[in-house]
């Protein structure tokens, strides 16, 4: 079956709309990108093209496919179609009559109303229960629904009504019983009318009115003033039969209340009465089970594409009933299917379906255990949370999907809530200790600073003492070389007095050698003091880097207590950390 619907995964935010409103468990496979971000995806071969993902996307990720581009080209070859329009136009459009007028403009060939299709559909259906009094049919104008049951439920093809829906009974009167081989164009509200329309052969293109009418707005198209009618004669109560219920009023219109007729619409209700319809004992069965797969029926149909609310809608269909009405009653109505059986043969209209089953894993007890420890839920109090944010309704379908691989655990909110505020305690608790530590930490980094400084100021004394002592040094230098200059007279006056001068010339002899003594007494302390500088200077840069970086450490740490008290204090910063973790 072609694939119908899309999505744009760059577009796609993993809010879980399509997942919770999608009638399907297996047409929608969440996954993580590489950045860690959910996407849901399409399953093409699992899903029915009902639509309800696109009606309730509000990013934009969802899309489909129709047939307008290939009609529009053909047209312009100037290829011979014959264009049919829902009845749904009505409720969505003012005066269709403008719109036949546009298309027979631009190629068209005849355009007929499907309505009149509704009629030989609803002539069918009436034809068919009085020949078949003990039928129990589930009615099948949505080929949705046909979708549902030929791929998920065939054990209900023997249920499901054999008359055409109102664009194949059209399309049979158009081909077979007016002779128009020119191919179908069918202009709808419906995505699914491709696989119909595939499956029997009769309509090659399915028009949707969303993507026309964006045409012919883009393409600035105005539509002709003056309307035009359609290629056939006055419709019946056809033109009812896309608003929920239709075909009931029809049918009981003609057969009165001799049926029993149950009604359903809308995708979150519809499939899963179809799945209690299986398992229901055959007393239990209506005789005939009218079942649209939209809530509001075709005329809201999920390639609509207007805005029209429910009132307006329903005023609409109701000028619709008026106006077939007006001037016919049941008697009118009666001899026109006396024509329709002269006419027409109910074989004709009849089809067939064959089952396209799709294979879904039977899951077992043990199976679902195990998906319930992926989600981190051990306790019946966490297997029953239920809040539906993953897009299941209860923790259980939640734990299915897992089970059937088109879900992940990380789309659980429960089990993401539980693990953040696991990371919070975590996080609490490592930044108690950070600031424990930290404060612990400044409080050292204090004290270096503090004995830092302390050094720096005694090595400034030490720097002092050393100038002080190079000054003493000079001094004593001085005083030596005096000393000497001492002993240099002192020979020369023992050297003039002769032999009384010996004893005086010891004397000399002793203050020389005291003067050289004490000169090299300074040359060594000399180098003593030098050397001394030196490691003072290189000592003193140290002590300056020390202090640098024992200032810069500090502000650092100062900040980091900053930040952890903030932490603390802000919830957003606490929840961002825990995702970084």
């Amino acid at each position: 079956m072609k694939q119908l619907v899309f999505c744009d995964l760059d577009l796609c935010v993993g809010c879980n709309r399509c997942v919770r409103n999608c009638p399907n468990e297996m047409a929608n496979v969440a996954t993580l990108d590489a950045d860690g971000k959910i996407k849901v995806d399409v399953a093409p071969d699992k899903c029915i093209a009902c639509g309800a993902c696109i009606n309730v996307c509000q990013h934009g990720a969802r899309s489909y496919l129709d047939n307008l581009d290939m009609f529009i080209n053909d047209l312009r070859k100037g290829v011979k179609l014959t264009v049919m329009i829902a009845p749904a136009i009505r409720a969505n459009m003012g005066d269709v009559g403008r719109l036949v007028a546009w298309l027979k403009s631009v190629g068209a060939y005849k355009v007929y109303d499907v309505s009149l299709g509704a009629d030989l559909c609803i002539w069918g259906h009436v034809r068919y229960l009085q020949a078949h009094p003990n039928v129990k049919i589930i009615t099948q104008p949505c080929p949705s629904i046909v979708n549902y049951i030929t791929m998920y439920k065939p054990n209900l093809l023997s249920h499901l009504s054999p008359v055409h829906g109102p664009m194949l009974s059209a399309a049979v009167l158009i081909k077979k019983y007016e002779k128009i081989d020119a191919p179908i164009a069918a202009i709808s509200p419906c995505i699914a009318k491709i696989n119909e329309f595939e499956s029997t052969g009769l309509i090659k293109y399915n028009i949707t009115f969303e993507k026309l009418f964006k045409y012919i707005k883009e393409h600035g198209i105005t539509l002709p003033d003056k309307p035009a009618d359609f290629d056939h004669y006055r419709c019946g109560f056809g033109s009812v039969f896309s608003q929920p219920g239709g075909l009931k009023e029809n049918l009981e219109f003609f057969l009165g209340k001799t049926l029993r007729i149950d009604r359903a619409e809308g995708p979150q209700t519809v499939y899963k009465l179809l799945d209690e319809y299986g398992e229901q004992p055959r007393g239990n069965l209506p005789d005939v089970f009218d079942v649209l797969n939209c809530a509001e029926g075709c005329n809201v149909g999920p390639a609509a594409g207007f805005n029209n609310n429910f009132f307006t809608t329903n005023r609409a269909m109701d000028k619709a009933r008026d106006d077939a009405a007006e001037g016919r009653g049941y008697e009118y109505f009666n001899d026109l299917y006396k024509k329709y059986d002269e006419r027409f043969n109910l074989d004709h209209f009849l089809r067939s379906y064959k089952p396209t089953p799709v294979f879904v894993q039977k899951i077992t007890e043990a199976e679902m255990e195990k998906a319930y420890i992926q989600l981190n839920k051990t306790t019946d109090q966490q297997r029953k949370f239920d809040c539906s944010a993953c897009g299941s309704d209860t923790c259980r379908e939640m734990a299915r999907k897992i089970a059937l691989h088109v879900n992940i655990p990380e789309n659980c909110m429960q089990s993401s809530r539980e693990k953040t505020e696991a990371g919070h305690r975590a996080l609490e608790k490592l930044n108690r200790a950070n600031t424990e530590n930290s404060s612990k930490l400044e409080k050292d980094i204090d004290l270096i600073k503090d004995a830092v400084e302390k050094i720096w100021v005694n090595l400034g004394t030490v720097n002092s003492s050393i100038t002080g002592f190079s000054t003493v040094e000079q001094t004593i230098n001085n005083i030596a070389s005096m000393i000497n200059m001492i002993a240099i007279n002192a020979s020369i006056e023992a050297a003039r007095s002769g032999q009384a001068g010996k004893a005086f010339s010891v004397i000399a002899v002793e203050i020389q050698n005291l003067a050289k003594s004490a000169q090299e007494t300074l040359k060594d302390s000399h180098i003593v003091v030098s050397s001394a500088t030196s490691s003072v200077g290189e000592m003193t840069g140290f002590m300056k880097r020390i202090l640098v970086m024992v200032s810069e450490a500090y502000e650092n740490i100062q900040e980091i207590n900053r930040v952890n008290q903030e932490t603390a204090d802000n919830p957003a910063l606490e929840y961002a950390s825990v995702q970084a973790l």
